[in-house]
C-alpha cells in the first residue's frame, strides 16, 4: 500500500511540473505612471515706458578764476612774522599780505642811511678818489639792506578776493616761492576739467550745463581737447567752459563742477534698461512675456546713455520685457 501511495504522489508532482502550475497567485498588472503637469515658469519683467531720454557727455573738474595771482617771497629763506589776510578777504593792489621777521634790519638800515649821508658830505668836501670809493661802498651796503627789507614783505600784485592762505604760525621758516596766499578775481570764474572721453565730444561754443553742489548754471565751452591738440598745449585733455550770466558764490572757487553737454535727446520715446537688450551677432532683440508665453522681439535701438536705451521699433510702451 505504501508503495502505491508514493507512486501516486510522484505522478501528481510530475503532472504539475509539466503543466507549469504551482498554485502561486497571479502577478498584478503594473499601472502607467501618473501624468504630472509641469509648473508654469514665473518670469520677472520690466514694463517698457514712454519718456524723454538724453545722451550726455560729462566731465568733472574744478572752478577756477581767469585772473589769479600767487603771493610768495622770492629773495631768501626767513622766519615768518605774520600773515595779514584770511581766505575770503577782499584786497586792493599793494595791500600788505605777509612779512618776515627781519630782526635788527630796520636799525641797520637807518644807520646805513646816515653813513651814506656822511660819506657823501666828505666826498663833496674833498673830491678825493678814496672818499668817492668809500661813498660807493656805503651806498652798496645800503642797497643790500633795502633789498633785504623789501624782500621780507609781500604786497598784493592785484586786487580781488583771497582764495587761499597757507597754514603757518609766526616763527615758522618759509622758503622762496612757497605760496603764502592766492588772490582771484571773483567776477571771472570758469570751469576747467581734464577730459579724455574723445576730442570730438565737445566743440568750441557748445552750450553746456555746469552743475555746482547740485545747482545748475548755463555755460559755454571756451576751450576743448581738440583745440589743445591744435595749439600743441601741454595739457591735451583740457576742457574749459565759462559761466553765462549768474555765477556761483566765490566760496566755491576750487570746488568740483560737472560740465554736461546733451549730445542727443528724444521725447516720448519707448525706453528700457539697456541691460535687457540681447545680441546675437548683428541681431538685437528682447524677450517679451505675452499671452502667457516668452517670445523674442527683434528691436532697433536709438539713443543710449549710461543706463537706458531708446527702442525705435520692435517694442511698445507697456510691453513686459523679461528680466529673467
Amino acid at each position: 500500500m505504501k508503495i502505491k501511495r508514493l507512486a501516486a504522489a510522484g505522478l501528481a508532482f510530475a503532472v504539475m511540473t509539466a503543466s507549469g502550475c504551482f498554485f502561486f497567485p497571479e502577478e498584478e498588472k503594473l499601472l502607467d505612471p501618473p501624468v504630472i503637469a509641469p509648473d508654469k515658469v514665473a518670469y520677472s519683467t520690466y514694463t517698457a515706458r514712454q519718456k524723454t531720454i538724453e545722451s550726455v557727455y560729462s566731465a568733472t573738474g574744478y572752478i577756477r578764476s581767469a585772473a589769479e595771482a600767487e603771493c610768495y617771497f622770492t629773495d631768501y629763506t626767513g622766519q615768518l612774522k605774520n600773515i595779514y589776510v584770511r581766505a575770503g578777504d577782499t584786497v586792493e593792489e599793494g595791500d600788505l599780505i605777509a612779512e618776515m621777521n627781519v630782526g635788527e634790519l630796520a636799525y641797520l638800515l637807518e644807520i646805513q642811511e646816515l653813513k651814506v649821508r656822511a660819506a657823501q658830505l666828505r666826498y663833496n668836501s674833498t673830491g678825493s678818489q678814496s672818499d668817492k670809493l668809500q661813498l660807493e661802498i656805503e651806498q652798496s651796503t645800503l642797497e643790500m639792506y633795502r633789498a633785504q627789507d623789501k624782500g621780507a614783505r609781500i604786497y598784493a600784485p592785484t586786487g580781488g578776493r583771497v582764495s587761499y592762505v597757507m597754514k603757518a604760525n609766526p616763527g615758522d621758516e618759509v622758503d622762496p616761492y612757497r605760496i603764502i596766499a592766492r588772490i582771484a578775481d571773483p567776477e571771472q570764474l570758469y570751469a576747467s576739467a581734464d577730459y579724455s572721453g574723445g576730442k570730438d565730444s565737445f566743440d568750441m561754443g557748445d552750450e553746456v550745463t555746469l552743475v555746482v553742489d547740485g545747482t545748475a548754471y548755463k555755460g559755454t565751452v571756451t576751450y576743448t581737447p581738440r583745440k589743445a591738440a591744435e595749439d600743441g598745449a601741454d595739457d591735451q585733455n583740457l576742457l574749459c567752459a565759462d559761466f553765462d550770466g549768474e555765477l556761483p558764490a566765490f566760496g566755491y572757487l576750487g570746488k568740483t563742477v560737472d560740465i554736461k553737454k546733451v549730445a542727443a535727446f528724444s521725447e516720448n520715446a519707448v525706453v528700457i534698461p539697456k541691460t535687457l537688450i540681447k545680441t546675437d551677432g548683428d541681431r538685437k532683440y528682447v524677450q517679451v512675456f505675452e499671452n502667457g508665453e516668452k517670445t523674442e522681439h527683434d528691436v532697433e535701438v536709438g539713443i543710449t546713455n549710461a543706463s537706458e536705451a531708446e527702442i525705435i521699433s520692435g517694442l511698445n510702451a507697456g510691453d513686459a520685457v523679461i528680466i529673467r
